[in-house]
């Protein structure tokens, strides 16, 4: 469990697979390789970059790590391999990162290890269990992470900005993606019994002020009628009409969902309107960031590219490998 968890925040930290399986082979980093036949790789090698080896079981350990849900999924041996090639893609960009680490002179404390697994609720005692190699291995994988995570900070993130001009234009631009639906605040009376949730609506209808203190007597509900803001797309299709069509105050009839009833009062309604830019201002703004962020990291690791020859060992290779570099 523990090294399941610590495997998926990896993942999440460290990078994100390649989009693209093309399948074309290119000279590792644009332009960077030579046309010459290169000299055979040494069997335990999985790639080269410039004149840096690396072994064939990092990568397996790194494909343990983040394939374990595709392998699962079963899947037919072609997307396997597109998989498992979009992986040493992948694998070969934390390499090129993890390298760049010198040059920024970027590195990571013993401390820093610690307070990423105390933040993912790894003890000691787990941690030196969770690795199949150790504890040690264990601690180098996490460092590994944090180490390329810094760079991307560092060399990329800390230089993406998105200005207010650019979040105004872009909200004029796109205003309509950011309506805001219909809405509702409902209190609501949950039952399983339906003569007693018929009973208890007809006499809330005549008594709607005690909708309140019956929720909390009465409602088998965790919320205990406590009033919730909805928008039309967070309600059951069926139950939005009769919903909406309530007026503030008012209160539902018994309404069958999942085998229980409910009984809905009315707080209060909004139509659809069109947003205004302070409320989606900060929607706007990560939106903006994200797409300039995996834009200026894409550019970073293409310059990375292009300053190493790197080759893949395909012959060593347990699938057919689809990537992006030649042996």
């Amino acid at each position: 469990m523990i090294a399941a968890l610590l495997a998926a925040a990896l993942l999440a930290c460290s990078g994100r697979a390649r989009q693209d399986g093309t399948g074309q082979e290119s000279g590792g980093a644009a332009g960077g390789a030579s046309q010459t036949a290169p000299a055979a790789m040494e069997p335990q090698t999985i790639v080269t970059i410039g004149d840096a080896t690396i072994p064939y079981k990092s990568f397996e350990r790194y494909l343990a790590d983040n394939s374990a849900e595709d392998d699962e999924g079963g899947g037919n041996e072609e997307q396997d391999a597109t998989i498992k090639s979009r992986l040493l893609d992948q694998f070969v960009e934390e390499q090129l990162l993890a390298r760049a680490a010198d040059r920024l002179k970027v590195t990571v404390s013993e401390a820093e290890i610690d307070l990423y697994l105390q933040a993912l609720g790894v003890t000691e005692g787990e941690a030196a269990v969770a690795g199949q190699e150790g504890k040690e291995a264990f601690r180098d994988k996490v460092r590994q992470s944090i180490l390329i995570q810094k760079v991307k900070d560092q060399a990329v993130l800390s230089k993406v900005e998105v200005t207010p001009g650019e979040i105004e234009d872009y909200f004029r631009k796109h205003a309509e993606q950011y309506r805001m639906p219909r809405s509702v605040v409902l209190r609501q009376i949950l039952l399983d019994d339906k003569g007693q949730a018929e009973q208890v609506a007809a006499d809330l209808a005549k008594e709607p002020a005690k909708f309140e203190a019956v929720a909390r007597d009465r409602s088998i509900s965790p919320d205990r009628g406590q009033a919730r803001a909805y928008n039309e797309d967070d309600l059951p299709v069926d139950l939005r009409e009769p919903l909406f069509a309530l007026q503030p105050g008012q209160v539902s009839p018994a309404l069958e969902q999942s085998q229980h009833w409910i009984i809905f009062q009315l707080v209060r309604k909004s139509d659809e309107r069109a947003a205004d830019l302070a409320s989606v201002r900060r929607t706007i703004q990560l939106e903006l960031f994200q797409a300039k962020s995996d834009q200026a990291l894409e550019q970073f690791i293409a310059d990375l590219k292009k300053e190493s020859e790197i080759r893949v060992n395909r012959p060593i290779l347990r699938f057919d490998y689809v990537g992006e570099y030649r042996r």
